[in-house]
């Protein structure tokens, strides 16, 4: 059952004239007697009564006009919500990021972007990089600001900016102004770390091991807001990106030597077709790379 068949059908419950209905929606006769008889045979009643040239709802037809005008209905509705999501200029991105880009990069890619289409709208879903990978394969966000694929994950990733590692300490701490620090020097200081589960737990468990030694944990928390709150309260030391701005009660940040850069880019997942918006967002980062 066709959404055009319901529309003619509609049409001819108005005019009562096959030639009338034809003329209106630009078919020939034929066509529409040919498709108002596959409506019936699929409906397996009769829908009007005929009386020569002239047409007329029967008990059946005046049923199924109510529900196919709501049908009809719902569906132009259904099209113009998916045109209004899809069109480049007012469409829905849905865009997952690290929790640690949240506060930096995440407002100035839109609001880079909204000044080229105000008119664009954001969903937006924060979480660890695993998590991210695994909801653009599913389809269920449109783009993701998080580091490079694992090996082997189809996504396509581009590259935007670059995370300096730095140890971070309480602020009075004896070594917080100490020159030239490496991540062996604090090796008997307990550590506030990140969450096994996370990327950065993963990629500052590997320093340690280059450095020569297993750090002590202290406290694990998934959130870069714990850990920074944590370190800048005494509790412990740690490696963590530095952020764009300080806070009051921010620990010391001490690049770490030799230098360490958390590289963040997009990432996007090249197999389904993207919305024209999810395609225009693409662009507008990459370059159309």
């Amino acid at each position: 059952m066709e959404l055009q068949t319901l529309r003619w059908f509609l049409t001819l419950c108005d005019t009562e004239n096959m030639r009338d209905t034809a003329a209106m929606e630009g078919i020939n006769q034929s066509t529409l007697s040919r498709a108002l008889a596959r409506l019936e045979a699929d409906l397996g009643v009769e829908l009007f009564h005929r009386h020569g040239r002239r047409l007329a709802l029967n008990r059946f037809g005046l049923l199924f006009r109510e529900h196919a005008g709501r049908a009809v209905d719902e569906l132009q509705g259904a099209r113009r919500r998916i045109d209004a999501l899809a069109n480049p200029d007012t469409g829905l991105i849905r865009l997952g990021f690290l929790h640690s880009v949240g506060r930096w990069l995440v407002p100035e890619i839109l609001r880079d972007l909204r000044a080229v289409t105000p008119g664009i709208r954001f969903e937006l879903h924060q979480g660890f990089a695993r998590e991210l990978f695994t909801r653009l394969a599913q389809g269920d966000i449109d783009a993701a600001l998080v580091t490079p694929p694992p090996d082997g994950n189809p996504a396509r990733w581009h590259p935007l900016r670059e995370q300096r590692l730095c140890l971070a300490l309480p602020v009075e701490h004896p070594l917080a102004a100490a020159p030239g620090l490496t991540l062996a020097d604090v090796r008997d200081e307990p550590f506030v770390a990140f969450a096994p589960t996370t990327d950065l737990r993963r990629v500052i468990d590997r320093l340690c091991e280059e450095a020569g030694f297993e750090p002590v944990i202290a406290f694990e928390s998934e959130e870069i807001a714990t850990v920074r709150g944590l370190i800048g309260a005494g509790l412990g030391v740690g490696v963590l990106p530095l952020p764009a701005s300080l806070e009051h009660d921010d620990p010391a940040y001490l690049p770490l030597v030799p230098a360490q850069h958390r590289p963040i880019g997009l990432a996007w997942d090249p197999l389904p077709t993207p919305t024209a918006a999810a395609a225009l967002f693409v662009e507008h980062l990459t370059g159309g790379r």
